[in-house]
């Protein structure tokens, strides 16, 4: 198994100097090693939080679904990996590698991985957990 990192992992707390890098391809590959994406078909992995931002690593299988929910503040979903398509009242939005999508924290939406799938969240604001 990969050591990228470890459980209990404890987010950077971006309320303090630092600078943090993140490996994500190696984190990625840890998260689908878990045993939760083994049983749902996605894991998900809070980086860094603060009261202006936090980061979210997230992996799914392919024909996997977020169910529609909303976000708690203004976000944007970056692809690394794969491709997901993102589903609001609006728009049917497909994102492979380097693409992304920014919406506002009221826009409904869901999605979907059509193939094994790696993201990252960015919400504006502190999401408490």
């Amino acid at each position: 198994m990969n050591t990228s990192y470890e459980r209990p992992y404890r987010p950077v707390d971006l309320n303090t100097t630092l600078t943090k890098a993140f490996p994500f391809t190696a984190m990625a590959e840890n998260l689908m090693e878990e045993a939760e994406f083994a049983s749902s078909g996605r894991a998900s992995l809070t980086l860094a939080r603060g009261d202006e931002l936090t980061l979210v690593l997230v992996v799914m299988k392919a024909g996997t679904t977020l169910d529609e929910h909303s976000a708690p503040a203004a976000a944007v979903v970056v692809t690394l990996g794969g491709k997901i398509i993102f589903t609001s009242s609006a728009d049917k939005i497909v994102l492979e590698q380097g693409e992304g999508v920014t919406f506002t924290g009221d826009v409904l939406h869901s999605v979907h991985a059509s193939e094994d799938s790696v993201f990252l969240i960015v919400i504006g604001g502190k999401v408490s957990h």
